[in-house]
């Protein structure tokens, strides 16, 4: 396994591919993806995988050093 798999449970090319997507129209952006993340990591503490949610922090973590214009999500 990978220093990626361990850390994000997926790899970087993989985050980005969904920050990607995230980016078009109607999607929400950076911050509802950090969002969706960070409720699953929630979900997966209430159930014991804690490494799990740990990847999954991670993940918010990375999408969020990755918001490259704070005002993407301003409406």
């Amino acid at each position: 396994m990978t220093n990626e798999q361990q850390m994000f449970g997926c790899s970087k090319a993989d985050l980005d591919e969904k920050i990607a997507e995230e980016l078009m129209p109607l999607m929400g952006g950076h911050y509802m993806l950090a969002m969706s993340i960070l409720s699953d990591s929630q979900e997966c503490i209430a159930i014991g995988m804690h490494d799990r949610a740990r990847q999954y922090i991670n993940r918010a973590k990375y999408v969020l050093s990755h918001w490259k214009d704070s005002t993407e999500n301003v409406g």
